[in-house]
């Protein structure tokens, strides 16, 4: 499969770790999926789902999405939430404008929260890799693994086994 790359503008590419974004199938794909299913969903077609369930799946949506921009842009976090949440702004935006819509700060928050939850997994997920590989470069095994040893005798332990150092025996 063939991978085609586009170069960053400057104003982007200084909060990026390469200058360029990779459009293979599988980079785009899964966000061109989520967008179509956004847009026919929120702008064309009424789900009539009532006032929990829309959230949730503004909450499923946004973590998806946030997900899938993730992916297209190569793992850059920041811009991945920013542009998630620049596409939940700009789609309630385009909802107050269009009739038989509404836009509705219940809904931005839905998507903050499923954004945030993304940005939090990935954090974490970042985090805890990072000490694991630390202590992996550094020796250390986790606690579980030195079970296997044998254990060495306590000192303040008394031992039940008889020394091979015996006392001198005084015959007075």
């Amino acid at each position: 499969m063939p991978i085609v790359t586009v170069s960053l503008p400057r104003w982007i590419a200084r909060f990026a770790e390469r200058d360029y974004i990779d459009l293979s199938l599988s980079r785009v794909l899964p966000m061109a999926v989520l967008i179509g299913y956004g847009v026919l969903v929120g702008l064309v077609f009424n789900t009539g789902l009532q006032h929990p369930w829309d959230k949730v799946q503004h909450l499923v949506f946004f973590a998806l999405l946030t997900l899938a921009i993730h992916a297209f842009f190569c793992c850059r976090l920041r811009l991945s939430a920013g542009a998630a949440m620049a596409l939940g702004i700009l789609g309630e935006g385009i909802q107050a404008l269009t009739p038989h819509h509404h836009a509705s700060l219940l809904d931005v928050a839905a998507n903050t929260v499923g954004v945030a939850l993304v940005v939090g997994t990935v954090v974490l997920i970042r985090s805890e890799t990072r000490a694991a590989l630390a202590e992996q470069a550094d020796g250390f095994e986790p606690q579980d693994q030195l079970s296997d040893a044998p254990l060495a005798a306590s000192p303040s332990a008394p031992s039940s086994a008889p020394s091979a150092v015996s006392s001198p025996v005084s015959s007075t």
